[in-house]
């Protein structure tokens, strides 16, 4: 990754420091909204995630917002095509005060991926078999991601809950040393320091949690751009191809009712040449048709290899939750330990 993302000068403009260009810039949401869009205009048949939504803007969310936008920039970054891009370039460098301006007229001379086709460049025959089982295979794996990142949110929210409910035992267990007849001044200092303990391992292993969930967010903005990609692919040039096909079909289907029934020979000849502009229009959408499934058969492996790490997502959870356990088990285990030497001194 060849850049880093700063917290926010305010709550409208995010830093962004690029090692690769070695550069500082200053971009606001609607920088990103304009790069979103430029992309997509130029490389629409690839993964592009989602920005977070522009709603965030509540201070207790701008954190939120700031992490979304930072997977944003680390997948489009590390994009083998859409990264190499002169629009990503410009937006990680440019400093001109009419920066949107600016990208906007670098992203005017770049023509859209398809374009750059070669002639002879093979593509495979357009098979929405293919695609379809590539789109519900993501499908899957996207609706357990939402899951799995749920349940760990859930597991985030209680250890911060842990370590603010016995910060607030603390307060209760010191308000019991005022009845020392019945509270023992040195069971409530070793109390207060085994919840203090515990406290601190909650807040710890909450932060710690928060970062393994931020690399299944990684995932979960991933498989989401999956599943845009497929949409814009079936509802767009997928669509025209088999409309247009049904159109060429339509005018052949004419023109032989023609033939048959012994309509006039310019009738029959202008039906002829329809179906033939229309060949010429089904052959040069089939090809970008098969330009398309190919991307998104491409788009679908780098989907793979980013799934690759799924596993020590999993492994990291099991071992903090294993290691929170066992430092808690020890701490109250000290506690106990401790209290029962006292009541045994005492009844000796």
């Amino acid at each position: 990754m060849h850049y880093s993302f700063h917290d926010e000068l305010s709550k409208y403009f995010f830093q962004i420091i690029s090692r690769k260009y070695t550069t500082n810039v200053c971009r606001r949401y609607n920088d990103f909204v304009t790069l979103q869009n430029l992309l997509i205009s130029k490389f629409p048949y690839r993964i592009l995630p989602r920005l977070p939504p522009k709603q965030l803007m509540m201070d207790s969310l701008l954190e939120e917002r700031r992490r979304g936008l930072q997977r944003y920039l680390q997948i489009i970054c590390q994009h083998p095509i859409v990264g190499i891009s002169p629009i990503i370039e410009v937006f990680l460098t440019d400093k001109s005060t009419n920066h949107q301006d600016h990208l906007q007229t670098v992203a005017a001379k770049e023509p859209d991926e398809y374009s750059t086709l070669s002639e002879n460049a093979e593509l495979p025959l357009e098979d929405q078999g293919r695609l379809a089982a590539s789109r519900e295979k993501m499908r899957i794996l996207l609706n357990s991601v939402i899951k799995l990142t749920k349940l760990f949110d859930h597991s985030f929210v209680r250890l911060k809950n842990q370590s603010s409910d016995f910060k607030e035992m603390i307060g209760i267990v010191k308000s019991f040393e005022k009845h020392q007849e019945t509270f023992p001044t040195e069971t409530s200092e070793s109390l207060v320091e085994g919840m203090n303990s515990i406290s601190l391992s909650s807040e710890k292993s909450s932060l710690i949690q928060n970062m393994i969930t931020e690399k299944l967010n990684l995932l979960l903005d991933v498989l989401t751009a999956h599943s845009d990609l497929c949409e814009r692919v079936e509802g767009g040039i997928v669509s025209d191809h088999q409309k247009a096909i049904s159109k060429m079909l339509n005018i052949n289907k004419q023109k032989i009712k023609g033939v048959i029934r012994g309509s006039a020979a310019e009738n029959v000849h202008a039906l002829h040449k329809q179906e033939m502009e229309q060949t010429g229009v089904v052959g040069s959408l089939g090809r970008h048709s098969a330009f398309s499934l190919q991307c998104v058969l491409d788009e679908t492996s780098l989907v793979d290899k980013y799934l690759q790490v799924l596993p020590s997502i999993l492994l990291s959870f099991s071992y903090e939750q294993q290691k929170l356990t066992k430092d808690q088990s020890d701490i109250w285990g000290n506690v106990i330990t401790k209290e029962c030497s006292k009541f045994i001194e005492n009844n000796n």
